[in-house]
């Protein structure tokens, strides 16, 4: 289960370091894609990424949307594992859709890990936690 969250920095090759306690969770493959509904990523383990896509393969090919989202989805992912320090490298097209340049918020969300442009996490998500009953 992936819980917390905690602010780091990329490198000058745009690679990120997972936290260590997240390490073992994320061996030895996972998945980086576009949130589906927010402007963030996802890292995804292996197994969990394949129930996800297990899901999204359910959807109706026929419905305009259910098409949208698996392309949008499925286009984006990207394969990866962490280097012997623990960095994985995040695209430069990933970077830009979650407008993250040298810092990344990593936040657990249960199954999954989000990373968030510190500054969008401020504006969109933390007040909202204040609405949450």
């Amino acid at each position: 289960m992936f819980l917390g969250k905690a602010l780091y920095t990329l490198d000058n090759k745009a690679r990120l370091t997972i936290p260590a306690r997240y390490r073992d969770l994320l061996a030895p493959m996972l998945v980086v894609t576009r949130h589906p509904t927010e402007e963030c990523l996802m890292l995804l383990p292996i197994a969990e990424w394949e129930r996800f896509a297990g899901r999204l393969s359910q959807l109706s090919m026929v419905d305009p949307k259910a098409a949208l989202l698996r392309r949008k989805v499925f286009s984006s992912a990207e394969d990866t594992k962490a280097d012997a320090q623990g960095r994985i490298l995040i695209s430069e097209s990933l970077r830009e859709h979650a407008r993250i340049s040298d810092k990344a918020l990593i936040v657990g969300v249960d199954t999954h890990i989000e990373l968030w442009n510190p500054e969008l996490w401020e504006q969109q998500v933390a007040p909202q936690f204040d609405d949450v009953e």
